[in-house]
């Protein structure tokens, strides 16, 4: 028994390094860890743009970190975007008037949410539940038309 068991932790041990050698070829697919993503800070929100430019033609990929009780002001695109709550609580509103207080609704981590081509909205967080994080998919160049009524 002693000399199976022996031989079991060799063979593991020996398997070890090809475990944590592994690699991602990158002709197959891109690979990026957290600490490898470049998040820019900005006043209303931290941004990262992981996949794509967001000033050239091509899929894009945009992170989202509102700040606490920011938000964007209303707004449309021409392209449509998929957005997914990564974490924390992301409020919305599809309004043209800005009133983050009483327009807005919450989505929290896990929700899924489009915004529709020339959808008008705004977004970010309250006070109480800021810096949530949101993914969102989308064909750039960005853009972004104001549509704010005043009331």
């Amino acid at each position: 028994m002693l000399k199976k068991l022996l031989l079991t932790s060799v063979f593991l041990a020996s398997c070890a390094p090809a475990f944590g050698a592994a690699t991602i070829d990158p002709t197959h697919a891109i690979g990026l860890m957290p600490d490898q993503i470049q998040w820019k800070k900005g006043e209303a929100s931290d941004t990262a743009w992981p996949i794509g430019d967001p000033t050239k033609p091509g899929a894009c990929l945009e992170l989202i970190k509102w700040h606490p009780n920011h938000f964007s002001h209303p707004h449309y695109h021409s392209h449509a975007r998929y957005a997914v709550v990564i974490d924390g609580t992301w409020w919305v509103s599809t309004s043209n008037v800005y009133d983050p207080a009483n327009l807005t609704v919450p989505y929290p981590k896990g929700s899924v949410l489009t915004d529709l081509v020339k959808g008008v909205h705004y977004d970010g967080a309250k006070p109480e539940t800021g810096d949530g994080t949101v993914a969102i998919f989308m064909d750039c160049p960005l853009d972004g038309t104001p549509a704010e009524v005043k009331p």
